[in-house]
């Protein structure tokens, strides 16, 4: 059985702790919305605007600029409380993705972790996105400071699952896919993934505990954190 050489990690929910950046982030936003329309329903706006984005995060037909495309789902956000202000969706939006970044940072913990792994395994991040908006991200968190191979799905022809871009990732990593492990937390495109181009393992961050809704897609391993890889690799 060939030992890991490499580890392919996610990194939005996986690396950083985006529930915690975005919950700050949506702070300041229903701030400033409630300075600019005092009557305004905060909690509402937020809401629609998550559901707004889970529904479509990008123009499916790729014709409109990711932040664009988001500015108008403020507006559709704002205009379901009858409130028509593409000046104020414009800074909603700007707001959200700056000051998000601030909160952008490998915990100490995860710099701990990094520092030891990566002493023995090369690294390589794989995350799925726009590079307008994962790039600032990538950089917020001096990402390069740890890994030396940086893949954005949105600069490939094709994202993850798609097991092209983990073989990629292969090659930048010099191993074969029965070396490398993938890491992360989404069961339709990391664990699918991983499963599509035949890695030797792939681990779960499964910080709720949920049940594997997706039997096709079931992973090797289950994990709550990232920090609790050190024991699943023990094991491979």
């Amino acid at each position: 059985m060939k030992p890991v050489k490499a580890i392919f990690f996610d990194m939005d929910h996986t690396l950083i702790d985006c529930l915690t950046a975005d919950t700050r982030s949506y702070e300041i936003v229903a701030r400033i919305a409630r300075q600019q329309i005092p009557q305004i329903n905060t909690p509402e706006l937020i809401h629609r605007f998550k559901q707004l984005m889970k529904d479509a995060p990008f123009d499916t037909e790729k014709r409109i600029p990711v932040h664009p495309w988001r500015v108008g789902l403020w507006q559709k956000a704002l205009n379901a409380q009858g409130v028509n202000h593409a000046g104020l969706a414009e800074k909603l939006n700007i707001t959200f993705h700056s000051d998000r970044l601030a909160f952008y940072t490998f915990t100490n913990d995860v710099q701990d972790l990094l520092n030891q792994l990566l002493q023995k395994y090369t690294g390589v991040i794989i995350t799925n996105g726009d590079p307008v908006i994962q790039r600032p991200k990538l950089k917020a968190c001096q990402a390069e400071k740890y890994f030396r191979h940086i893949i954005v799905g949105g600069e490939e022809p094709l994202e993850k699952p798609h097991p092209e871009i983990f073989f990629k990732a292969c090659e930048v990593a010099n191993c074969q896919p029965s070396e490398a492990i993938m890491v992360g937390d989404r069961l339709n495109t990391d664990i699918a993934g991983g499963l599509n181009a035949g890695l030797k393992a792939t681990v779960w961050v499964n910080p709720s505990n949920e049940s594997v809704s997706d039997e096709q897609n079931r992973p090797h391993y289950q994990i709550i954190s990232v920090l609790e890889l050190p024991a699943i690799l023990n094991l491979l």
